[in-house]
């Protein structure tokens, strides 16, 4: 017992009411929380909320802020083909072109693919076959007008002074993948065609009724580069 108590006691019946009032304060003191005041202290905001709830709402705020990148999944990746989506493309004469998005071309299995290019400084398409085929056809949209009479690719095309055989006509599902890629509806007829050097010519014609046109060269395997994305970047559409 401390001296003040004994003190207290000592005193007779008015020590004992100090005493019962004393004990008393502590018990209220120790029961009631003692509030937080705006603007007391470091931990108060100015809604009364400590800095563990600002921290959360800010928190909050900056996962709303910041979008989230989708990553490229399996169902993208091209199984046999000498690029992906995401990757660049860089040709000899110094001409990158970045395959952002593009159709996927399938029987069973995917066939062909028509890469769209943005960033390559104007309209580009980059159509490629799986392996052993190493070539890469180099190509810009073309007015399918200018190569179309009817609804169905002809056997054989003049364009431009040169003329184009058919070599190739499939009946083919379309899948878009990345950004930019043409809507080329639930099936399509692709005809490639080909010239007596290196111009090629390729046309899709959609069941929507839409046509898709695009001429260009084929560029064997010395005459680019393939420089890998990393496979991070576009999602499916």
């Amino acid at each position: 017992m401390s001296f003040l108590l004994a003190g207290l006691i000592v005193a007779g019946t008015s020590g004992a009411v100090a005493v019962g009032r004393w004990l008393s304060r502590r018990r209220e003191d120790r029961s009631e929380p003692k509030p937080v005041v705006a603007g007391d202290g470091e931990d108060a905001n100015k809604d009364g909320e400590g800095p563990a709830s600002g921290a959360a709402d800010e928190a909050k705020k900056s996962s709303k802020r910041t979008p989230k990148r989708k990553v490229e999944g399996p169902s993208t990746h091209l199984e046999g083909f000498p690029c992906q989506l995401g990757d660049v493309i860089m040709r000899i004469t110094g001409e990158e072109a970045w395959l952002a998005g593009g159709v996927v071309l399938s029987e069973d299995t995917p066939i062909a693919a028509l890469f769209v290019a943005p960033d390559a400084g104007h309209d580009c398409a980059i159509y490629v076959r799986p392996r052993p085929r190493e070539s890469v056809f180099w190509m810009q949209p073309l007015d399918p007008g200018a190569v179309l009479v009817g609804g169905e690719p002809p056997s054989s095309v003049e364009h431009g002074g040169i003329r184009f055989d058919r070599v190739r006509r499939l009946p083919l599902r379309p899948k878009r993948i990345g950004v930019g890629a043409p809507d080329v509806g639930d099936s399509v007829i692709l005809a490639e065609y080909a010239s007596a050097g290196s111009e090629r010519l390729l046309v899709m014609r959609s069941t929507t009724g839409s046509s898709f046109a695009y001429r260009g060269e084929e560029l064997e395997i010395s005459t680019y580069e393939v420089i890998a994305s990393g496979r991070a970047t576009l999602g499916d559409d």
